[in-house]
C-alpha cells in the first residue's frame, strides 16, 4: 500500500497552498495539545474527586499518555514513509478526539488511566507524518520557520486548553451549585463539573479530521531534495537508526530535547497546581481558584511559548546561513538564560511580576521546538523523514513526558511530611534545574552538526 495514487495532483509548488497546508497542520497540532493538556489543567478537581496522591496525578498526566504515544510513533512513522500521510493524520485526529470525550464519562482511576492511554494512541499519529509533509511543502532552508509555525500548536493549544477548561469548569460548577447537575450527567458520577470540558472538545476534532482529509493533498516525497521516483520508498527502522548512529549531533540533540521536555512537562501542570493550591489554602472556592490562576497563567505560558517558538525558528534559520550550529547553540543559550528566571519567579510571591517572569522564562524555554525538528529532518534523507522524528519523539517523550510529571509528583509526596505546603514548590525547582544538562548537550551538538548535515546530502 503506497501513496503514489494521491501524489500526482500535487506537483505545484504554490506558496499560498503550501502556507495553507502548514497552517492546517498547525491547527491539528493545536487540537493535539488542547486534548493533551486538559487533564493537566483539571488535575486538582480530579485529585479531589478521586482522592488521589500527587504521584497518581503524575502517572495520569505522564506515563499513561507517554509510553504508547512514544512507542507507537515508530510503527506509525514506518507506515507514514510508505502510505498516505494525510489519511494517517485524519484517522489519528478522530481517534484521540473520541477518547478525550470518553475520559469525561468514566468513574474510576483505572478507567481514567485507560482513556488517557487511548488519547496517547491517537496522538501518536500526528507529528511524524506532519513533519514529513511539511518538509515536502517547503525548501530545506525554510524548514526551521515552517516547523516552528507548526510547533506553535504547543503554546496556542495550551492557552486554549487552559482557558476553555477553566472557564467552562467555573461556569458549570456555579450552575450546578444553584440548579444541580442534569440527570444524564448525575447518573455517571454525581454530576461533577470536571467532566464537562472533556465531553465538549471531541466533536470539533472529528470535524477537523474530515476537513484535513478533504483539503490537504499528498505531495511527492523529497521533491525539494532531488529525489527520483524510484527512491521514494520508506526506510526501515534499522536503516534509520544506522544512518543516525553515525551522526553524533543527532543524539546530543535528542537527549538535550528530552531533558528540556522533562522540564517543560514537569513544570506545566504543576505550576498551575501550585498557584491553585495557594488560592485554595486562602479559602477560595475550587472553581474560582482554578480560573483565577488559569487565566493569567494561560497567557503567560501561551504568550511566552508563542514568542519563543517563532523566535527560535526565525533566529536559527537566519544565522544558520553562516553556521549550521545556530540550530543547537541558540536553543542551548536560551535555556541557560531561562533557568535563573524560573527560580526568581518561584521564590517571590505569586503576583504580576512572578507571572511576567514566568512568561519570559517560557519564551526562552520554547526556542528549541522548531530548530530541533529541523535538525531531525535535515540530518536524514527524504525517505527517512517520518521515521527520524519518530525516533526523536520516542526519546523525547519517554524521558520528558514519561518521567517529568510523575517525578514532580513523587518528589512532592516525599517532601510533604517535612515541608508541608512548600513541598510542591521545592519539587518544581528541582526539575527546573535539569535545564543545565539539557543546555550543555545542545552546545555539544554544535561541534559536529555541520559535518553530520553535509553527510546527509
Amino acid at each position: 500500500m503506497t501513496d503514489q495514487a494521491a501524489v500526482s495532483p500535487v506537483e505545484e509548488s504554490s506558496g499560498g497552498y503550501s502556507q495553507y497546508v502548514v497552517l492546517t497542520l498547525f491547527v491539528v497540532y493545536t487540537f493535539n495539545f488542547i486534548d493533551r493538556q486538559i487533564v493537566a489543567v483539571m488535575q486538582e478537581p480530579i485529585k479531589a474527586f478521586f482522592d488521589l496522591s500527587d504521584l497518581q496525578l503524575g502517572l495520569l498526566t505522564g506515563p499513561a499518555f507517554a509510553f504508547l504515544y512514544a512507542t507507537l510513533g515508530i510503527p506509525i512513522a514506518f507506515l507514514a514513509d510508505r502510505w498516505n500521510r494525510v489519511s494517517i493524520i485524519s484517522i489519528s485526529l478522530a481517534i484521540w478526539s473520541g477518547f478525550t470525550a470518553l475520559f469525561g464519562l468514566v468513574n474510576s482511576y483505572l478507567m481514567l488511566f485507560l482513556m488517557r492511554v487511548g488519547v496517547g494512541i491517537g496522538e501518536a499519529g500526528c507529528s511524524p507524518p506532519a513533519h514529513s509533509l511539511i518538509s515536502d511543502y517547503v525548501t530545506p532552508r525554510k524548514r526551521g520557520s515552517a516547523l516552528s509555525v507548526y510547533s506553535l500548536g504547543i503554546p496556542i493549544g495550551s492557552v486554549l486548553g487552559i482557558l476553555m477548561t477553566a472557564i467552562v469548569y467555573r461556569w458549570v460548577a456555579d450552575y450546578y451549585s444553584v440548579n444541580g447537575a442534569p440527570d444524564w450527567l448525575a447518573a455517571i458520577g454525581a454530576g461533577d463539573a470536571w467532566r464537562v470540558p472533556f465531553l465538549i472538545v471531541g466533536i470539533p476534532g472529528v470535524i477537523l479530521a474530515i476537513i484535513v482529509k478533504l483539503t490537504v493533498k499528498e505531495p511527492p516525497r523529497g521533491r525539494f531534495d532531488g529525489v527520483k521516483p524510484g527512491e521514494r520508498r520508506g526506510a526501515t527502522l534499522n536503516e534509520v537508526v544506522k544512518a543516525l548512529a553515525s551522526k553524533p549531533s543527532f543524539w546530543f540533540v535528542a537527549f538535550a530535547a528530552a531533558i528540556a521536555s522533562l522540564v517543560g512537562y514537569g513544570l506545566f501542570p504543576w505550576l498551575l497546581s501550585y498557584f491553585v493550591r495557594i488560592s485554595l489554602a486562602a479559602g477560595v472556592a475550587p472553581q474560582d481558584a482554578l480560573a483565577d490562576a488559569a487565566i493569567p497563567y494561560s497567557f503567560v505560558i501561551g504568550g511566552g511559548g508563542f514568542i519563543g517558538t517563532l523566535l527560535g525558528g526565525y533566529l536559527t534559520d537566519r544565522f544558520s546561513a553562516r553556521r549550521l550550529s545556530a540550530y543547537v547553540v541558540i536553543p542551548g543559550l536560551a535555556l541557560l538564560l531561562a533557568l535563573p528566571i524560573y527560580f526568581v519567579s518561584l521564590l517571590i510571591p505569586p503576583n504580576a511580576l512572578a507571572f511576567l517572569l514566568l512568561g519570559i522564562a517560557s519564551a526562552l524555554g520554547s526556542m528549541w521546538y522548531g530548530p530541533v525538528w529541523a535538525v531531525a529532518q535535515n540530518l536524514v534523507k527524504p525517505a527517512m523523514r517520518a521515521m527520524a522524528p519518530a525516533v526523536l519523539l520516542l526519546i523525547i517523550n519517554i524521558i520528558g513526558l514519561g518521567f517529568g510529571p510523575p517525578a514532580v509528583g513523587a518528589l512532592s509526596d516525599f517532601l510533604a511530611s517535612t515541608y508541608g505546603d512548600g513541598a510542591l514548590r521545592i519539587a518544581i525547582l528541582a526539575i527546573a534545574a535539569m535545564i543545565i544538562p539539557s543546555a550543555a548537550l545542545f552546545l555539544l551538538a554544535g561541534r559536529s552538526i555541520d559535518k553530520d548535515w553535509e553527510a546527509a546530502k
